[in-house]
């Protein structure tokens, strides 16, 4: 086995790859932009989740060093590449000293109308210091008596505020919200003297402690511990490189941050608040708009649309719709008597999957819901979900047997004559009509019984079963998953020592999993061709010959999330595919529940590893492959061939809808 590449700088790496996309002219300048946000957002929870990790480790002092680069080359995309593309696109953002008079008046109105009133400040002498809010973004303030303050930037604002101004060249001006505030303090503080005043951001650790309690105070505990995270250390501190170094120790004392955890740039923005220029009304700096499409086998029942054969949703190139569809017809149906779901994430704010369920419950049928309190950063609005499900009837479930429901699956028990038929839907993404929109996952709606019989049996021992299921189709961890996916591979080997040609293709987030990486080296010495397409983070060190010579890792970073998991091998020609929520992490293997679901239905298993599958490995436009370094090359066209984006090609295919599957495999192998 050959030495692993480390975590966390893989994850680094990943983080590159996102700001590339921000770099890439090719893409829309928003789009561009977009990436940027999310570079900051990604950023900011790999301080809060791995940081503490890291810090500790004997490459701490690197990984610091990169993470912290890796911020200030994002500001510098933004300030150097991005603002300027805006400006010459009609879109200035611009300093608020570079105002006039007029624009300053205007500015400074709009602060005091809708501004100021959001705005509590924190007096470091007479507040505790844990009160200082993470992620954010807030102004630091030198007062007279050498007091220190705090004010927090509205993260209910948009970061933009719009100028009144007719300026050359520009259809629309903007300048920073914090800059309008630092400016304005002289308002927030009356009668005071203000020294000097700076931008900062913190991060803080996002581990939160949840003791065990009753089912119905869960909940509460939940939501009262999520508050504590904003007690927790600080791992991270980003100041403006302007701020005098007696302010930038003050806030250091006064936040407990360590010298080597403070970056000092330029800028200090909230990255992923670049969100907010996705708002602006311009088509033509952005992707053309996607119209995700529903397939013409889906009719207005979705019962007899699934009766009538298995139906494989890939979004977001096709519509989210059906499953709510689905949901509302369970809940209206009187042959319906029982739902089951499990919800790790959905929608914040007005969530159609939840309403579904409530109106199910309402109407008197048994819906029960495993909602997952762990699903970090979305565990408040988890809890508030489990909270309205209980109050309208349903049985909510949290923890079975200590361990995290990442699985994403639906069954719903329908009554039909003289029998009880069970209907599933399991997806590789959550039941959010938002993610469907911007991630690419795969979903399975089936009525097959062996299927079925599984997902049931799967949510009676979440119910409190004391046995672990028996499963005879679905592979489930923690009970099946490892052992299930080292015969897979096995098999795999066994084809390949008796002279057949042997093929594994994975699709997944990451690749952490030790033992995983040693079956797949294991295939590649024996001959298999292992072919592993990981959006994020692989520690697998590919091309070392002898031990890993035919295994190929890529990594697709495009217009959507990549999320989707599928598992391909080629067992001698009597193909198996499947789908799944597990990455290859320890985590997804031992201590949570996950299923990988085969596709029986020939015509969408040809599909997922003939259309699918073939995109991803025919990209030569979106594509980077991992070298036997630890870096990713940028794939490239052979000269005089045409580019191919994965993604674009997806979307082409998905809109066709007079083609029949076959047919659009074969443009797949023509545009190859």
């Amino acid at each position: 086995m050959s030495d692993d590449i480390n975590r966390d700088m893989s994850l680094i790496e990943f983080e590159r790859r996102v700001l590339e996309e921000a770099r890439d002219e090719r893409n829309p300048l928003l789009e561009r932009i977009k990436f940027l946000g999310i570079l900051g957002r990604n950023l900011d929870e790999f301080v809060m989740v791995r940081g503490r990790t890291w810090m500790a480790s004997p490459s701490g002092k690197r990984l610091t060093r990169k993470t912290h680069a890796l911020l200030r080359d994002g500001y510098r995309v933004l300030r150097r590449h991005l603002l300027p593309a805006l400006a010459k696109a009609g879109i200035a953002v611009v300093d608020y000293g570079e105002l006039n008079a007029a624009e300053r008046a205007d500015v400074d109105e709009r602060f005091v109308d809708s501004i100021l009133p959001l705005i509590t400040p924190l007096v470091c002498q007479a507040t505790p210091v844990a009160d200082a809010p993470g992620l954010g973004l807030n102004v630091a303030v030198e007062l007279d008596r050498g007091r220190l303050a705090m004010v927090r930037i509205p993260d209910q604002l948009s970061s933009l505020v719009p100028v009144a101004t007719r300026r050359e060249g520009a259809r629309e001006v903007f300048v920073w919200l914090h800059q309008v505030v630092a400016a304005n303090l002289h308002r927030v503080f009356p009668g005071t003297r203000i020294q000097s005043a700076h931008a900062f951001r913190i991060m803080r650790d996002a581990d939160i402690v949840l003791e065990s309690a009753a089912a119905d105070e869960l909940p509460q505990r939940t939501i009262a511990a999520v508050r504590q995270r904003e007690t927790n250390p600080v791992l991270m501190m980003v100041v403006e490189r302007a701020a005098p170094a007696r302010l930038i120790d003050r806030l250091a004392q006064v936040l407990s941050v360590q010298p080597e955890a403070i970056v000092r740039t330029r800028d200090v923005l909230d990255l992923k608040r670049l969100w907010d220029f996705t708002q602006l009304p311009r088509a033509d700096l952005r992707y053309p708009p996607l119209v995700p499409h529903t397939s013409a086998r889906i009719g207005s029942c979705m019962f007899t649309s699934i009766r009538n054969g298995d139906i494989l949703l890939h979004h977001p190139f096709e519509s989210f719709r059906p499953v709510i569809d689905l949901l509302r017809q369970a809940a209206a149906d009187p042959a319906v008597e029982a739902i089951s779901a499990t919800l790790y994430r959905t929608d914040r704010g007005n969530s159609p999957v939840i309403e579904a369920l409530i109106d199910a419950a309402r109407r008197g049928k048994r819906v029960r819901a495993v909602v997952e309190l762990k699903a970090r950063f979305d565990e408040r609005w988890n809890a508030e979900w489990a909270r309205a499900l209980t109050a309208a009837g349903a049985q909510v479930i949290h923890a079975p047997a200590g361990l995290k429901v990442h699985a994403k699956m639906l069954v719903i028990e329908r009554r039909e004559g003289n029998r009880v038929r069970r209907y599933a839907h399991l997806s590789t993404g959550n039941y959010s009509s938002f993610t469907t929109m911007v991630y690419t996952d795969l979903a399975l709606m089936t009525c097959d019984e062996s299927i079925t019989a599984d997902v049931a049996d799967l949510f009676e021992f979440m119910a409190g079963a004391t046995h672990a299921p028996a499963m005879r189709t679905v592979i489930a961890a923690p009970f099946a998953l490892r052992g299930g996916f080292r015969t897979l591979v096995e098999r795999e080997i066994a084809w390949a020592q008796r002279g057949e040609a042997a093929h594994i293709v994975l699709k997944m987030n990451a690749l952490v999993d030790a033992a995983a990486i040693d079956l797949l080296q294991r295939a590649s010495h024996a001959g298999v061709q292992v072919d592993l397409i990981v959006r994020g983070v692989s520690v697998l060190r590919p091309g070392v010959p002898g031990v890993s010579d035919r295994i190929r890792v890529r990594s697709i970073v495009g217009r959507f999330l990549e999320h989707s998991r599928i598992w391909y091998f080629r067992n001698g020609g009597a193909e198996d595919t499947f789908i799944g929520s597990a990455d290859l992490m320890p985590r997804n293997f031992d201590r949570r529940i996950e299923i990988v679901v085969p596709l029986k239905d020939r015509a969408v298993a040809h599909r997922v590893r003939y259309e699918i599958l073939d995109s991803y490995l025919s990209d030569t436009l979106s594509a980077r492959e991992l070298l036997p370094s630890g870096r990713y090359r940028r794939l490239a066209p052979r000269p005089g061939e045409p580019g191919v984006s994965s993604q674009s090609l997806l979307l082409d295919l998905a809109s066709d809808l007079a083609d029949t599957p076959s047919r659009r495999i074969e443009q797949l192998a023509e545009a190859r």
